[in-house]
């Protein structure tokens, strides 16, 4: 597998889903790891956009309208992140493994793909997301 970076925003939980990630050799942060437990309940979404991207990470959140905020949408064009988001809200962090794994190397491989860009993860496979901004 292309070796790839992984930050996990707060609406995935973190822990149970960083676990099963991290025992099929991930290599994936939470948001607190990477900037502290402080920092990350205050963080914007443009922040950790930003930053998580200049950090060289591929970016994983379940808010599925992240593409379509402009506020959002610009950060991810401007620092040319690499987006994966959860198509449903409404799953749990066993289902979210299981789907990141089912899917492992097609993931893996956007590490190498030119951003910016957000892809929809769902029981179906990977769909990229049209990015609206101004």
């Amino acid at each position: 597998m292309t070796p790839a970076r992984f930050l996990l925003d707060r609406s995935v939980g973190g822990r149970a889903l960083v676990s099963r990630l991290r025992e099929a050799n991930w290599d994936v942060r939470t948001l607190a790891e990477a900037y502290g437990d402080a920092r990350a309940q205050t963080m914007r979404d443009e922040e950790w956009i930003s930053e998580g991207t200049l950090a060289g990470f591929i970016l994983v959140t379940k808010d599925h309208r992240v593409a379509t905020r402009p506020l959002e949408a610009q950060a991810i064009h401007a620092a040319g992140a690499r987006v994966v988001t959860f198509a449903r809200g409404d799953i749990t962090a066993a289902t979210m493994g299981d789907m990141c794994l089912e899917f492992a190397e097609a993931l893996h491989n956007l590490a190498r793909a030119n951003p910016p860009f957000v892809i929809s993860l769902s029981r179906g496979g990977l769909r990229r997301k049209k990015l609206y901004f101004p």
